[in-house]
Parts: structure tokens; C-alpha cells; sequence
């Protein structure tokens, strides 16, 4: 098996190729199918989009890991952010490793090994308010492994954000993954360059009682709609590319500032439909759980996270 067929075998049937850069990157992103393009999300924001860094309250740092057991796929994300009067600027690493893909160099009922694909990122990001506006970019270097070859890249993501009717509506659109990959073996791996535009709205406040206590709650709406700017051929297909635009539409209800519980689904050619997840927040920390079930036998993907507010 040559270099460029184990390439074809990981991509189209066992990874996320260069799409690990869409998935997440956190569990509180992956609870409502990859969406908020217009939300405050932490470091996040650095892959979705760096505008929103300007919007944050306060600074943090955010870890994060997806399980997906049935590809063997494990994602793993650390950034933190630092917020400032007027700006915002912020460092993250991002990467995907798909463990046990077998190598055989012939006709074979057993493999001759197991190998490794590994992908990589690490990105640094700046934003700044400027009159009602945010503006955000955000430089990657990226790195690819398959088998004994290696490649390297650099991407650009940049954002504009804007807050509307007090703070209750917000509004968000980025460029992402724009940038090239060197050659690895006969081809170089295309960044799924994204133009994404997104809302988030405060659709609904009000309260519950529970005996003698009101209980505020919160009903927030996410919507992105996503256009992929490079085409994909079908040898470059993977679980996770789409061609033609699509929605990502997210509901977030919030429980006395404390509980989040949150799903999204996702329209288009796609194999993860649905997500859902649920976050809890105590004092300084916010923990984030999520799962993505896949169609056609992919199994489910689970993430959890971890965003410490300082």
C-alpha cells in the first residue's frame, strides 16, 4: 500500500481529514452541531470566529476532548483568552489523532502493523472593538501525519461581530480556514475554507416557581448558516465535508444561570443530524457535556469540557 492510498483509506473512511479544523472545537460547541458563529464561547472563538473574543466578559481558559469510538478519532483542544478594556487577543491548540488504522502491503487477512494519523493546529487570535463593531483574526499553523510522511500549513480565520436591542440579539460572520497545506506524497490536503453567518437571539426570559422561590429561565436560539468556498472531490470526500450550504440551528435553555441544556440539528447532505449536551456552571468553572450520534453506523461521539473564568 502506497503512501497516498493510506491517505485515501484514512480520509475517506476512518477520519475527519482537515474537517477535524469544523467539528467543535469544545463540548459546549458540539452541543448544538458546531454553532455558535455569534456567541460568546471562550477561546472557542478562536477557530469559529475571533471577533466574538472582544465580546467576552471576562477572560478564561477552556480544555476540551471528543471520543469517537467507532472511528477511533480523538480530539483534544486547550486555549485560553485574555479580555482587555477595548480588545481581546488569545492562543489555542487543536488536534485530532485516529488511532489502529491497519497497514498491509498486499493482499492480506491480517495487516502487517497499526499506524497513526495525527493532525494539528495551533492559533493565535486578536480582537478589537471598534465603535459598535468587533473585529477578529486569527492565524494557524497546521500539521498533518500519515504514516512515515508528514505536511505542513498555515490558515486565516477573521470575524466581524456586532451586538443589537441591548445586548439580546447578536450577530456574527467569519471567514475560516483560509490558507493552504504543503504537498503530502502526490496531493496537498485543501482546508475546508468555510463563510459562515450566524445569529444568536435571547428568544424568551421568564420564571417558574419552585415553593416559595422563583426560578429564572433563559431561551437562547442559535442559527449559522454555513457556505463551503472550495469544492471537494470525490476522493477528498470525509465523514464530515459537505458540499452545499447548510444550517446549523441551536436551542439553549438556561436554569437559574447554573444549568444549560442545549440541542441542535443540522440540514444538508450530513451523517450527524442531531447533538445535544448540557452544562453546569459553579463559581469559576463551567463544565460541558455533549454527544453527537452519527448515521449509517458511525456510531456516537462524546465531548466534554472544562472553562475556568478568570
Amino acid at each position: 500500500m502506497t503512501v497516498f492510498q493510506i491517505k485515501a483509506y484514512a480520509e475517506n473512511e476512518r477520519s475527519a481529514g482537515m474537517h477535524f479544523l469544523l467539528m467543535g472545537p469544545s463540548a459546549h460547541n458540539m452541543g448544538i452541531s458546531d454553532g455558535h458563529i455569534a456567541s460568546r464561547t471562550g477561546a472557542s472563538a478562536i477557530y469559529l470566529n475571533p471577533s466574538m473574543l472582544a465580546m467576552e466578559v471576562q477572560s478564561s481558559a477552556t480544555v476540551s476532548y471528543m471520543l469517537w469510538p467507532v472511528t477511533d478519532t480523538q480530539n483534544s483542544f486547550a486555549g485560553v483568552t485574555f479580555r482587555r478594556e477595548k480588545d481581546a487577543f488569545g492562543f489555542a491548540l487543536l488536534s485530532s489523532l485516529i488511532d489502529d488504522i491497519p497497514f498491509r502491503s498486499g493482499p492480506s487477512s491480517n495487516p502487517d502493523g497499526l499506524f497513526a494519523v495525527r493532525y494539528f493546529s495551533l492559533a493565535g487570535s486578536y480582537a478589537r472593538n471598534i465603535g459598535p463593531l468587533a473585529l477578529g483574526v486569527t492565524g494557524m499553523y497546521l500539521y498533518e501525519q500519515f504514516f512515515h510522511q508528514d505536511a505542513s500549513g498555515f490558515g486565516l480565520n477573521a470575524g466581524i461581530g456586532i451586538n443589537v436591542l441591548d445586548e439580546r440579539v447578536r450577530l456574527g460572520t467569519s471567514l475560516r480556514n483560509l490558507g493552504s497545506m504543503d504537498d503530502l506524497a502526490e496531493s496537498a490536503t485543501k482546508l475546508p475554507t468555510l463563510l459562515s453567518v450566524g445569529t444568536e437571539v435571547q428568544l424568551l426570559q421568564f420564571s417558574t416557581s419552585a415553593t416559595q422561590d422563583e426560578i429564572p429561565l433563559l431561551l437562547s436560539v442559535m442559527t449559522d448558516y454555513n457556505l463551503p468556498l472550495n469544492e471537494i472531490g470525490d476522493s477528498e470526500k470525509t465523514i464530515l465535508s459537505q458540499e452545499d450550504g447548510y444550517f446549523n440551528v441551536g436551542l439553549e435553555l438556561n436554569i437559574s444561570e447554573i444549568i444549560d441544556l442545549r440541542s441542535g440539528i443540522r440540514s444538508g447532505d450530513t451523517q450527524r443530524r442531531f447533538s445535544f449536551g448540557v452544562g453546569l456552571l459553579i463559581s469559576e468553572f463551567y463544565f460541558n457535556y455533549a454527544f453527537m450520534p452519527f448515521d449509517t453506523g458511525f456510531g456516537t461521539a462524546h465531548a466534554v469540557s472544562i472553562q475556568y473564568m478568570f
